[in-house]
């Protein structure tokens, strides 16, 4: 009988140290100044028909969303060399050449012109397709907003992309989580001298504490949406999914779609 409770002892001891380990690997997800999608799920096939995959040798490196028929806007961080990069609309497999699929080179770049890369102000950049991309089922526009109205801490906002997920390889398929905003002063305490959390920016984070929901790397430039409207542009965070750590967007403010 004393045999049996100690090795039953040792296998929970193990069970109990193999849990342990998980979860410090999940903690220690590293992540700065870039931003994929941890947690969520695989949205159906071509339901954000205003993606874009803005892709650099293949690799889908941010997203963006296509605002008219010759322009895509996305964040001003990504680091996009001319020859190499093209955007790929009406995506769900962005790594899989799809029928609807319609594939443009960049003609022209036009970063805000005061961005900052040491505070991040001003992470906006449009992009000039090198041709009209044909609306139809697939491929639709993502219009800017019409109202500017401050975002409520609490706010639900959705974030999509196909950028790194928990596994730390990126997705095959678009995802999408659901967050919820937080006001800028707890933003700006988390963030402390790290990063500027002023006006111009949206904070928000996954609220359950047993499933982390983040953006990630690859998904910078992604369309924020909350309550039905685009409201910004996933713009910078410190760690994937960290709990009680926001990230950061863009607000598309009056000043910015001016």
């Amino acid at each position: 009988m004393a045999s049996f409770i100690l090795l039953k002892a040792r296998a929970v001891t193990g069970h109990l140290l193999a849990l342990l380990l998980s979860l410090t690997a999940v903690v220690l997800f590293p992540r700065y100044g870039c931003v994929d999608i941890i947690g969520g799920h695989i949205v159906c096939p071509h339901s954000r028909p205003f993606m874009a995959a803005i892709q650099r040798k293949n690799l889908t490196v941010c997203g963006g969303a296509l605002v008219e028929e010759q322009w895509v806007l996305t964040a001003a961080h990504c680091d996009l060399e001319e020859r190499e990069v093209r955007v790929v609309l009406g995506a769900h497999q962005v790594s899989t050449h799809e029928k609807e699929q319609q594939i443009f080179q960049v003609m022209q770049y036009f970063r805000h012109p005061q961005f900052d890369r040491s505070s991040m102000e001003n992470d906006l950049m449009l992009l000039k397709l090198n041709g009209i991309a044909k609306l139809n089922k697939y491929v639709q526009l993502l219009p800017l907003p019409d109202s500017y109205e401050d975002i409520k801490p609490g706010t639900r906002c959705k974030v999509a992309g196909w950028g790194v997920t928990s596994s730390g390889k990126p997705s095959k398929y678009l995802r999408e989580t659901t967050l919820k905003t937080v006001s800028r002063k707890r933003c700006e305490r988390k963030y402390e001298n790290s990063a500027k959390i002023t006006s111009n920016t949206l904070c928000a984070e996954g609220k359950n504490i047993f499933l982390k929901r983040d953006s990630c790397k690859g998904d910078s430039g992604g369309p924020f949406i909350c309550a039905g409207r685009y409201s910004g542009i996933v713009s910078f965070g410190k760690g994937c999914g960290r709990r009680g750590m926001p990230g950061v967007y863009t607000s598309l403010t009056k000043k910015y779609t001016d």
